[in-house]
């Protein structure tokens, strides 16, 4: 099933699954202006609510969402063309639902020590990395300001020692300073990239 992007996009936060948990859902019109049906996309994003809602896109899910497209698709033939059962597609989906609706944990409690690095500014939508207790994480830059970055991590992150479990897709806030190239996380490096 192929969409174009043209089209508005709601949440809906309901247990469409029927599994007593209300989710994120991501709804949107067919393409057919004619049609009444709706596509509905589940995530394994939980709901902040208890109760059933709509809720529009804002422009900064609707940028997030177009920067991630932009990076992850660039390659492809039509980019202009997305298809939703894409896994890709599906993770970007489920990243831009996690910076929208998973509250952030400060980074602080699971940092290690900061590596001495060259950083470019980062970019939203950018993959990045973080020094972590539980060693180096991948994640996205969902959201930036002057400072922080609120990004939503790739990998699972444990630090037993304060009790800390987050899953993919759980977010962080992280000063800025903290973040890492990519190329410090579990990625495959580009063909300009050096690693030492």
């Amino acid at each position: 099933m192929t969409q174009a992007v043209k089209h508005p996009l709601k949440w809906r936060l309901a247990d469409m699954a029927g599994t007593g948990t209300e989710q994120v859902n991501i709804v949107m019109p067919e393409l057919d202006s004619q049609s009444t049906h709706e596509i509905l996309l589940a995530t394994d994003i939980p709901s902040p609510h208890s109760s059933k809602m709509d809720i529009s896109w804002t422009e900064e899910d609707l940028e997030l969402f177009q920067a991630l497209v932009d990076k992850v698709l660039a390659e492809h033939e039509n980019p202009q063309q997305l298809d939703l059962a894409d896994p890709e597609i599906i993770d970007i989906l489920h990243m831009v639902a996690a910076a929208r609706f998973i509250e952030p944990l400060d980074a602080d409690e699971v940092l290690a020590d900061d590596l001495p690095t060259v950083m470019c500014e980062p970019d939203l939508g950018e993959l990045a990395a973080i020094h972590t207790q539980d060693g180096f994480k991948t994640c996205i830059i969902a959201e930036l300001d002057s400072i922080e970055a609120v990004c939503v991590i790739l990998e699972p992150l444990v630090v037993e020692a304060k009790n800390i479990e987050l899953d993919v897709y759980d977010t962080l806030v992280v000063n800025k300073h903290s973040l890492l190239p990519a190329e410090f996380g579990n990625v495959e490096p580009d063909q300009g990239t050096v690693v030492h």
